[in-house]
């Protein structure tokens, strides 16, 4: 059950992610969308450039690990309704925002540059985003109530 559950919360965190930053890339020609994606200095993983359904897959995959690696600790712990929840989402999602240098740095196509804050900002901004929807869709998986969401009193 674990690792059904992280791989649906996965999947939703890593759309919200990929949606955001195709959105980011759309609006302002960032290549945040291109850079999430860019796997060309792979060797062996090259191949799936220029194939978007590819390229989304192995998105997913490492979102897929996250979503696996957040409910085994949770679960592992007993941390399940804890506030250690967005700790832990916190974390691995900065783990893989951290990222945002050495993709810069290894990529061979065009991609933003390691001192563009604008993009930087919005590389931040979309991890910050998936470590939200990780814990959010965690609890609606669960039947969790949402209404502190919205800052209501619990039902």
């Amino acid at each position: 059950m674990l690792k059904k559950l992280g791989t649906w919360i996965g999947t939703i965190a890593g759309v919200a992610l990929g949606s955001f930053m195709y959105a980011i890339e759309k609006i302002f020609g960032l290549s945040v969308y291109t850079l999430l994606l860019n796997v060309d200095f792979i060797p062996g993983l090259r191949h799936a450039m220029g194939n978007p359904a590819l390229e989304w897959l192995l998105h997913l995959i490492v979102s897929w690990v996250i979503g696996i690696l957040f409910v085994y600790v949770l679960h592992h712990w007993n941390k399940q309704t804890s506030p250690f929840r967005y700790v832990l989402s916190g974390i691995l999602s900065l783990g893989a925002a951290s990222t945002y240098v050495p993709l810069t740095i290894l990529a061979i196509q065009p991609t933003p540059s390691i001192t563009d804050k604008e993009a930087v900002s919005y590389w931040l901004i979309g991890h910050g985003i998936y470590a939200y929807v990780l814990v959010w869709s965690y609890d609606l998986l669960l039947g969790k109530k949402h209404s502190s969401y919205f800052g209501l009193a619990p039902a």
